[in-house]
C-alpha cells in the first residue's frame, strides 16, 4: 500500500519555485519570479495598518468582507463593463492561484477536461490534476507571439472540453489576445457548453492593445482576479472570482470555506484602499516602469538568434532560440549568474524557450543579466 495519493504522481513541483530557490545564492540575478519588484503603494499599507489598531484581527465572512466585495463590484462595473454582479457573486479568496483551485475542485473531476492555452501557467496544469481531471492542450506558436490562431481554435472546438482557461495578459508569454479573437473563442465555448475561466490578474499591466473582459458579453464566465500584480501585493495573498451564476458561486464558496475559512482580516481592509486615486497612480506609475524595462529587453533580445514578438502586457518575455534544451540552456545561464525558467515547465511549446521575468530587476539588473547572457 502506498502512502501517496495517486494523484500525485501526475503533479510536480513548481518549476518556478525551484528555480528562484536556486536564484538566492550570492551574484545571481534573478529573473525568475513572477512579481513585480515595487513596494505596495503607501495608502494600502496604511489602511492595513489602521485595521490592525482598530482590532480587525478575527475571521471575516468567507466570501470576503462586504465593503471590499462591494468595491469589487463596483470596479467590474466601471471598468470591465461587467453587469448583473453584486457582492454575493464574489469569493475573495488568498490570491489568484487559491481561487483558482477552489474553482477547478468545485468544478472539474474525474472524467472531465479542461482545455488551456500551450504555453501557460505552471499551476493550471498542475491544480487540473489535482482536481482528477484531464488536460486538453491548445496550440500556441512563438511565430504568433503566442496569440491564439486557426489550430487553436479548432483543437478547442474539436476537444471535449468542460471548461477553458483563457488567460489575456498571459503568464509566461505576456501576449494579449485581441477582443475579435477572444469573441472567436467565447462563440465556440457558447456553442459547445463549455465554460471559461477568464484569469484577468494582469489586466492592468497592458502597454499596447486594450484588455475585454468577455463577462461583459457572455454569460459561460467565472472572471479571475487579484491584486497581486496590479498593486505589487503579492506576499499579502488577495484574489477574487466573480459570476453572475450565483450557484456557481455557492459551490466555489464551499471549497473556500472548507480550505481557508477566510482571508486575513486586515489584509481584506487594506486591499480596500487600492480603489483610491493615490493607489491607482502608484499603479501607473509602476506600468510605465515596467513598459521601459519591456522596452529595453526587447532591444537586448534582438542582439540573440531568438523569435520573440513584443508582448503586449504583463511583465515577461518568452523567447524562442529554436532547437535548444530549454532545461540545459538555464541552467547554463544560472552558472552565468542570471536565473530564468525552462520554457518546457509551461507545456510542450515552451520547448526551446525560456521565461525571463522583468518585473523585479531594474534596468541595472537587466543590462547586467544581458551582458553575461550574450557573452562568450
Amino acid at each position: 500500500m502506498t502512502l501517496f495519493a495517486a494523484r500525485m504522481k501526475d503533479v510536480k513541483p513548481s518549476a518556478t519555485f525551484k528555480y528562484d530557490a536556486a536564484a538566492k545564492k550570492p551574484g545571481v540575478i534573478n529573473l525568475t519570479i513572477g512579481r513585480p519588484g515595487f513596494d505596495t503603494p503607501g495608502v494600502i499599507k496604511e489602511a492595513a495598518k489602521r485595521a490592525l489598531d482598530e482590532g480587525k484581527v478575527h475571521y471575516t465572512a468567507s466570501k470576503g468582507i462586504p465593503e471590499l466585495r462591494e468595491a469589487i463590484a463596483a470596479k467590474l462595473e466601471r471598468e470591465n463593463n461587467i453587469k448583473g454582479i453584486d457582492a454575493e457573486k464574489i469569493v475573495v479568496s488568498g490570491g489568484g492561484k487559491q481561487i483558482l483551485y477552489c474553482i477547478l475542485t468545485a468544478l472539474a473531476g474525474n472524467g472531465d477536461v479542461v482545455a488551456i492555452p500551450n504555453p501557460s501557467w505552471v499551476s493550471y496544469e498542475a491544480q487540473i490534476r489535482l482536481a482528477g481531471a484531464e488536460v486538453a492542450w491548445l496550440k500556441l506558436n512563438p511565430e504568433d507571439g503566442f496569440i491564439p490562431g486557426d489550430e487553436f481554435l479548432t483543437a478547442l472546438e474539436y476537444s471535449k472540453a468542460k471548461l477553458l482557461i483563457l488567460n489575456s495578459p498571459a503568464n509566461p508569454t505576456g501576449a494579449v489576445i485581441p477582443e475579435r479573437i477572444i469573441k472567436e473563442i467565447m462563440n465556440i465555448c457558447e456553442d459547445r457548453g463549455i465554460y471559461v475561466i477568464s484569469d484577468e490578474v494582469y489586466e492592468k499591466l497592458i502597454y499596447e492593445g486594450r484588455h475585454y473582459s468577455p463577462a461583459s458579453e457572455y454569460e459561460n464566465v467565472i472572471t479571475v482576479n487579484a491584486f497581486s500584480k496590479t498593486y505589487s501585493m503579492t506576499g499579502w495573498r488577495l484574489g477574487y472570482c466573480a459570476c453572475t451564476d450565483r450557484a456557481v458561486i455557492e459551490k466555489i464558496e464551499i471549497v473556500h470555506q472548507q480550505s481557508l475559512s477566510c482571508c486575513t482580516s486586515f489584509a481584506q481592509y487594506g486591499a480596500l484602499a487600492s480603489f483610491t486615486k493615490e493607489a491607482e497612480d502608484a499603479m501607473v506609475r509602476m506600468r510605465e516602469e515596467l513598459r521601459t524595462r519591456r522596452d529595453y529587453v526587447m532591444k537586448r533580445l534582438s542582439e540573440l538568434d531568438v523569435i520573440c514578438k513584443k508582448p503586449g502586457g504583463a511583465f515577461y518575455v518568452f523567447p524562442y532560440f529554436r532547437d535548444v534544451d530549454d532545461y540545459e540552456l538555464a541552467d547554463r545561464l544560472l552558472r552565468r549568474g542570471v536565473a530564468v525558467i525552462p520554457g518546457s515547465a509551461f507545456g510542450t511549446q515552451g520547448r526551446g524557450c525560456i521565461r525571463i521575468s522583468y518585473g523585479g530587476a531594474d534596468i541595472r539588473e537587466l543590462s547586467q543579466a544581458f551582458d553575461r547572457i550574450t557573452g562568450d
